[in-house]
Order: structure tokens, then C-alpha cells, then sequence
């Protein structure tokens, strides 16, 4: 089964926000593509805005409250993941040795995913010049849901399921603007992600259990996706601790992505 490994990072210290996007497109992804090897696709977002917790908040709760970038990386399945993150016969990776010189490691929060995509009722015709990717829109968000400590996980995705469509349908701008929803649920195989934490080098990261991808066509059209937000969080079922969970604006760099179409 397809799996996709998701990093969320922010910048070393000393590193501007520009510094730290040229750096990881420009140099991390070249090594990227040099480095390979079971790779099947790796795409790069780049912070451009988010917030963090609820406006009834006082102060930040959220010790992550501040990320630059968030990398996906997707893998046919989970050996070849493994592969990648401990290649045979490497003592290191050069990507393994090159996240110090960008990234504030030890704060990295990672998620192993599977992705279900999820209708929508105005999505962007394929023929979309000047807003973005065909068929997708130009402005991703991405929305990492902290799921309540006393609710299971299998409540949790039913739960927001629930509320996800109860707050579409009473979010009429939201319905004309999200052009693609994309839910990533983590996946079982996360238990096993001594790999991982290896690899990112992260230090008793938070976990979240599931994030939701939208987009929309430009930075103008983000209102809707605040409409959803607001009425997603005025559910009344109780599944997610909200001053816990954020949401980040973000730019798509492609810098793996050599997949044959899929029929």
C-alpha cells in the first residue's frame, strides 16, 4: 500500500525565511534527486502564513507554534520507505547529514500517512491557466488536527468526518472555492518509525493523527477555507483539541515527481 512520510520543520537559527526556502529547494532537493533511491515522489511546501491554536486561546499552547516548511515524501510501500531512510550498504545519507544546516532538527513533527482524497462540489477545471496546478488550485492548506487525548482514533476520523461535512454544508463560500480536499490519516505502520525519527532526528515530537490538505486558487480565496474553520470548530462533537491543532498557507514545490499518470 502506498504510504506517504510527512515532516513538518521550521529554519535553523540564524536562517531568514527566504534563506531557508532557497536552501532546501535549491541544495536539499538537488540531494534529493542524487539520492534517490526508492523515492516515488517528493514534494516540498513552503510556509507562507498559518496560525496556531483558537483566537479564545491567551497565549500559545501549542509548543510547535512556529514551522517554515513541510516535506512529503511517497513510497509504493513501506520497505522501500525503509530502504530510503536506512539504504543498504550507507553507513549515512548525504540528506541524512544535510537537514543540520537548514533545519531546527530536534522540533521536527512526523507523520507516516495514507491519503484518501475527498469530493468537493466546484473543483478547478483542467484547463487552469495562471491559478496554480490543472484540476487543483494554486493555494494549498494544510490543516494538522490534534486528536482529543480521551477520544480513540477510530471516533476521532468518524467524529471529524462528521463535522468536516456539517461545516461544508453550512460554509456556501468554502463549497465554491475549495477546489480539492485531500485527508491524510496516520498510518498503523507509524509505530514502527524508529527509522524515521532517526532519519529527522526529531525529540519527543507531538503526534498528530491525521491532516487535511485543501486548495484553493490564490492567497485572495483563503476566506473560505476560514469560513470552514470556523464552523469545523463550532461542531458539536468533541474530538479534537483545536489549541493544539494548526493550519499552514503554503506554496507546492515539486522537486520529485516523474510518476507515470494514473488512468
Amino acid at each position: 500500500m502506498p504510504i506517504k512520510l510527512t515532516a513538518v520543520s521550521r529554519r535553523r537559527p540564524g536562517l531568514t525565511r527566504a534563506e531557508y526556502f532557497r536552501y532546501i529547494e535549491h541544495y536539499h532537493g538537488t540531494v534529493a534527486r542524487l539520492e534517490r533511491f526508492k523515492i516515488d515522489k517528493y514534494i516540498q511546501n513552503h510556509v507562507i502564513d498559518g496560525a496556531f491554536g483558537t483566537l479564545a486561546d491567551d497565549d500559545h499552547q501549542n509548543k510547535i507554534a512556529d514551522r517554515d516548511g513541510v516535506v512529503e515524501l511517497y513510497f509504493s510501500e513501506f520497505r522501500d520507505m525503509l530502504a530510503t531512510l536506512e539504504p543498504e550498504g550507507v553507513t549515512t545519507s548525504r540528506a541524512n547529514q544535510d537537514g543540520r544546516f537548514f533545519a531546527n532538527e530536534r522540533t521536527n513533527v512526523l507523520c507516516m500517512a495514507e491519503e484518501t482524497e475527498l469530493p468537493v462540489a466546484n473543483p478547478r477545471p483542467k484547463f487552469n491557466p495562471g491559478l496554480g496546478e490543472p484540476g487543483v488550485g494554486g493555494l494549498k492548506v494544510m490543516y494538522f488536527i490534534m486528536r482529543k487525548d480521551d477520544v480513540y482514533p477510530n471516533d476521532y476520523y468518524k467524529l471529524w468526518q462528521k463535522a468536516h461535512d456539517e461545516a461544508m454544508a453550512a460554509s456556501p463560500y468554502a463549497q465554491e472555492q475549495i477546489r480539492k480536499i485531500v485527508v491524510s490519516k496516520r498510518s498503523r505502520v507509524n509505530d514502527n518509525d524508529a527509522a524515521a525519527r532517526a532519519h529527522f532526528k526529531m525529540v519527543d515530537p507531538p503526534v498528530y493523527d491525521m491532516f487535511v490538505s485543501f486548495w484553493v486558487d490564490s492567497i485572495e480565496q483563503v476566506g473560505a477555507f476560514r469560513q470552514y474553520v470556523a464552523a469545523l470548530q463550532e461542531s458539536p462533537y468533541e474530538f479534537a483539541d483545536w489549541s493544539q491543532s494548526f493550519y499552514l498557507y503554503v506554496r507546492t514545490v515539486r522537486i520529485i515527481d516523474d510518476a507515470p499518470p494514473k488512468d
